[in-house]
């Protein structure tokens, strides 16, 4: 029974996992910016590639942490990718930089 269920997922085929490919840096741009109250590091880049199917945004710290999140686009088709990270903590002298990833099929 269990090579039987193994067998039919094989047949149907699994869905494949999108592969990572790091961008570099003259293919995104980043900006930082403090405020009284807060810091926003935002980060932007653009492709119409239809293989894309996200893009994940990590914020490297002097402090050796790293926060990460998904660059998204205003809707369905549009080529602009865009997201912030909004630091509570943190002032632009503690950004080490940003490193982008897209996962395309």
């Amino acid at each position: 029974m269990r090579l039987s269920i193994i067998t039919l997922l094989a047949a149907c085929g699994a869905e494949s996992q999108p592969d990572p490919y790091p961008l570099s840096k003259e293919f995104y741009a980043w900006q930082c910016k403090d405020y009284e109250d807060f810091t926003e590091v935002i980060v932007t880049t653009e492709t119409c590639d239809e293989d894309v199917q996200f893009i994940v945004a990590e914020l490297h710290l002097t402090t050796e942490q790293i926060l990460k999140t998904n660059l998204k686009t205003a809707y369905e088709g549009d080529c602009q990718w865009e997201e912030s990270f909004l630091l509570i903590d943190e002032y632009c002298v503690q950004v080490e930089g940003v490193a982008l990833t897209a996962y395309a099929y």
